[in-house]
């Protein structure tokens, strides 16, 4: 699968190549990206798009939620026409940690209403719920009680397990929502300021790039950088699945060598 993912990116690589050599393409993407005005006009749809995937992650989606909120703050600083106004942020604030709390409060929803018996009914939560990341967080469980909750938050990977733990082990739907919300006020703020931060130097940085390298040659090695994180990302999903699968056998044969009565002396 691997070999083939990374040609079918090569050829795309190739492509994009292509078409950044043509004169102003890769320089007018940018351009409209960073444009305070394309933001404005387009803002309802940027937000739609942004709370819409934020909710989604918190039932499994796997796309890092952590580039959308850097978008939001990205999004805040253009809209309020390159400038940084209070309540832009605060509404992006609010907004981006009131979709996480719906998005996660399913998660909590599943794990209560189903507990982890829905691993062996639907293919994708054995994917989602592996033994390697339930034994970890049943460990923070036991010695952070409702602030694995907080810690679950901030951690890429392990945040929907925590939250549907939390959910399998009957939390309170108000003290999950509570430490959440706890855990938003750390990280949300944070990414967002990232993504000003990128609103503010990130043009001047591809200007200087594309003139450094070319345009062409920007988006060649973009493209690579993608590849790689594509590429690194299905091997650990396999190296993850691998882990899993060992750790699923030896419990079945664990299992099978307590029903097996002793032999008699």
């Amino acid at each position: 699968m691997l070999p083939l993912l990374e040609t079918m990116m090569s050829g795309s690589a190739e492509a994009l190549a292509q078409l950044a050599a043509k004169a102003g393409w890769l320089e007018g993407i940018y351009a409209t990206f960073f444009d305070p005005a394309w933001n404005q006009e387009h803002a309802a749809t940027i937000w739609l798009v942004i709370i819409s995937v934020l909710i989604l992650t918190g039932v499994g989606l796997p796309t890092p939620e952590d580039i959308w909120l850097t978008l939001a703050g990205f999004s805040a600083y253009k809209q309020a026409d390159d400038q940084f106004v209070w309540y832009y942020f605060v509404a992006a604030f609010f907004a981006c940690s009131v979709a996480n709390l719906i998005g996660d409060s399913f998660a909590w929803l599943l794990g209560k209403r189903f507990g982890f018996e829905i691993r062996d009914r639907f293919k994708i939560m054995r994917r989602l719920l592996t033994e390697k990341r339930m034994r970890r967080v049943q460990g923070w469980f036991d010695n952070y009680g409702s602030w694995t909750v907080f810690l679950g938050r901030q951690l890429a990977g392990v945040r929907f397990v925590t939250f549907f733990s939390a959910g399998t082990m009957r939390m309170p739907w108000l003290r999950f929502l509570l430490f959440d919300f706890l855990g938003c006020f750390v990280s949300i703020p944070l990414w967002l300021t990232l993504g000003a931060l990128t609103s503010i130097y990130g043009r001047e940085w591809l200007d200087k790039a594309s003139k450094t390298v070319g345009g062409g040659m920007l988006a060649g090695a973009l493209v690579v950088l993608a590849i790689f994180l594509i590429v690194v990302k299905v091997r650990s999903a396999k190296r993850a699945k691998k882990d899993a699968e060992d750790i699923e056998a030896e419990i079945r044969l664990s299992a099978r060598g307590e029903a097996t009565p002793p032999e008699a002396q």
